[in-house]
């Protein structure tokens, strides 16, 4: 993981999880989970679409309350990679372009604007998505980067064994009560192991064009390793507007600051907070 805070294990260990917790239902198969009630008919027609990529290991149950608390004029996708949820019998990939790869066919399918959130390990994928679909030409609305700093321009924090991966998890608060249960740490650990491994092994391709969109960082000011120091590397991948946000909390703000941490993206965006 870097400082920045990008390489993390979940606090809820998703990869045995239900898909979907009481009171969100998801649609739709794949890459991408559809969290929230549908409308009755046209359901995403005028809608802006966040694509939501969550922390190492994760999946799309981190998003599950953030789909409670989003108003009408905005849709949530989630990432389900490989390895975890309703795709827990594929294998995990390794490597952050082939996340990108898989991921890609599914969020381009999506229906009207786009708007990319990345926690963590996600802020990654986010990013990467974000250039591949500048590339495509159907550039997002907005880039959201979530307690972490950018890829290359942060130190790494050790994480080579599961000693390394222990010790980590405790300091970001992670929760340590999955440590204990074997059953646990076999069904979770192969997907972290999986996300770290690609996090630890990417740069971005050199040359490459700053990317243009609007990109917002977003870290919690109780974070031992995304500070406001380390997400602003971002500024220095971006060639349009910048700009960091603090949000009280620590590196899980995302989960358990539901309310400030989507109320804050909705305002950016320019849409009315419920």
């Amino acid at each position: 993981m870097t400082t920045s805070g990008t390489r993390d294990a979940a606090r809820d260990g998703s990869a045995g999880a239900p898909a979907v917790a009481p009171g969100a239902r998801p649609h739709g198969t794949g890459a991408l989970r559809r969290l929230g009630p549908p409308a009755a008919s046209s359901p995403d027609e005028g809608r802006v679409s966040l694509v939501c990529f969550t922390y190492a290991g994760g999946g799309s149950t981190a998003y599950t309350a953030w789909s409670r608390r989003l108003p009408k004029a905005l849709t949530l996708h989630a990432h389900v990679p490989p390895g975890r949820q309703e795709r827990g019998r594929e294998p995990s990939l390794g490597s952050v372009d082939e996340l990108v790869d898989d991921v890609l066919p599914d969020v381009l399918a999506v229906p009207g604007p786009l708007v990319l959130v990345g926690h963590s390990f996600g802020a990654f994928l986010a990013h990467e998505t974000a250039h591949r679909l500048v590339q495509a030409g159907r550039p997002p609305e907005h880039l959201f980067v979530l307690g972490a700093g950018a890829p290359g321009l942060t130190p790494l924090l050790p994480v080579g064994n599961d000693e390394e991966i222990e010790r980590l998890w405790r300091l970001l608060g992670a929760n340590p009560a999955g440590l204990d249960r074997p059953e646990f740490r076999a069904g979770f650990f192969p997907a972290l192991r999986a996300d770290l491994r690609a996090h630890a092994a990417f740069l971005p391709p050199p040359g490459r064009p700053a990317l243009s969109v609007p990109v917002t960082a977003v870290y919690g000011n109780e974070d031992p390793v995304a500070t406001a120091q380390s997400v602003s590397t971002w500024r220095h991948l971006c060639s349009g507007p910048f700009r960091s946000v603090e949000i009280a909390g620590g590196h899980f703000f995302p989960q358990t600051r539901v309310a400030d941490t989507v109320d804050a993206l909705v305002r950016h965006l320019g849409i009315a907070v419920m």
